[in-house]
């Protein structure tokens, strides 16, 4: 598994003890965010390279696994301070590391490499992260772009980090499970992934258009991220070690929590009358989503993606 999120694991376990026992002064949302960048980010970025059979001595993922993690701990130190100028400067360096991974998205859409599946995948998630960086930078900086305000400014951060990132990889390493399964099966999770690269960007816009589109989108990302589960749950069998298993099917049973909760927001959202607050969907559904949905489904892939020969030898 990554060094990076290894390192940055710990670090978070430290700020999730320090704030329980009330050494440092983070809230639920401000928490989960730091999870994307300390973990979820290098977890996703080693699951792409291994998933892809990529070039993991290639330049740009040296570069990235470089700079990764003083970025992340420099957003981290950016929470010991007022919004302002001193915060905004020290999310800099992972607003720069997030625009290198979309330049690296960028680069895959010129080659005209969107064509598969995979490779849409990477795109669409990589292309994601850099979205999520310029919100955190709104967040940090005191903003209120369009006219949302604090919480939102943050949430949006935290759903390009997870959902727009994180999610898109996930259905780019449970594609690799269905490859000797039926066409039929095949073309549904074709609709399925499209949902999960779309629906974070259409979610998005929803809050800026209007209601209706807030509605249609959350119901599109509540779908296909269960529909997603299910092909998690069809492919568990396969999958090696026991560990990697039980992540999975964690995975699976998170989303579907999370994401039941997300339709039941939505369409309580609709009609202004919400049955599901924000607060009680940060704790939540955040947590199921970003717990147990996106960490436990980037570590079983990944454990799941090791090559036979480390895995005999029991090295990680």
């Amino acid at each position: 598994m990554s060094r990076n999120a290894i390192a940055g694991g710990i670090v978070w376990i430290g700020l999730a003890a320090a704030t329980r026992l009330q050494w440092a002064h983070l809230n639920t949302i401000e928490l989960l965010f730091l999870l994307g960048p300390l973990v979820v980010v290098p977890l996703g970025l080693e699951l792409c390279a291994r998933s892809t059979d990529g070039d993991r001595a290639g330049l740009s993922f040296r570069i990235s696994q470089r700079i990764l993690l003083p970025a992340a701990l420099c957003v981290t130190a950016s929470f010991w301070f007022q919004q302002g100028i001193a915060a905004t400067a020290f999310v800099l360096p992972w607003f720069g590391f997030g625009c290198f991974i979309g330049i690296r998205g960028l680069a895959k859409l010129f080659r005209g490499e969107s064509r598969s599946l995979k490779t849409a995948c990477t795109i669409v998630s990589f292309l994601y992260l850099p979205v999520g960086c310029a919100w955190l930078i709104a967040s940090r900086l005191g903003l209120n772009p369009m006219g949302f305000q604090e919480p939102i400014v943050l949430l949006t951060a935290v759903h390009f980090h997870f959902a727009g990132f994180g999610a898109p990889l996930l259905a780019l390493a449970a594609e690799s499970s269905i490859k000797n399964k039926s066409v039929f099966l095949q073309r549904i999770f074709k609709v399925v992934a499209v949902g999960v690269l779309a629906g974070p960007g259409l979610l998005a816009a929803g809050f800026v258009i209007g209601p209706h589109l807030k509605l249609a989108a959350a119901l599109v990302v509540a779908s296909s991220e269960i529909g997603l589960a299910m092909f998690f749950l069809a492919g568990v069998r396969a999958m090696r070690p026991r560990l990697s298993q039980a992540l999975i099917v964690v995975s699976a049973a998170s989303v579907l929590f999370a994401m039941v909760l997300a339709g039941v927001w939505a369409i309580g959202e609709f009609p202004l009358q919400p049955f599901v607050h924000l607060d009680e969907m940060a704790r939540l559904h955040g947590t199921a989503n970003s717990l147990g949905f996106i960490l436990c489904g980037l570590v079983g892939w990944t454990i799941s993606f090791q090559s036979p020969p480390r895995l005999k030898g029991g090295e990680e």
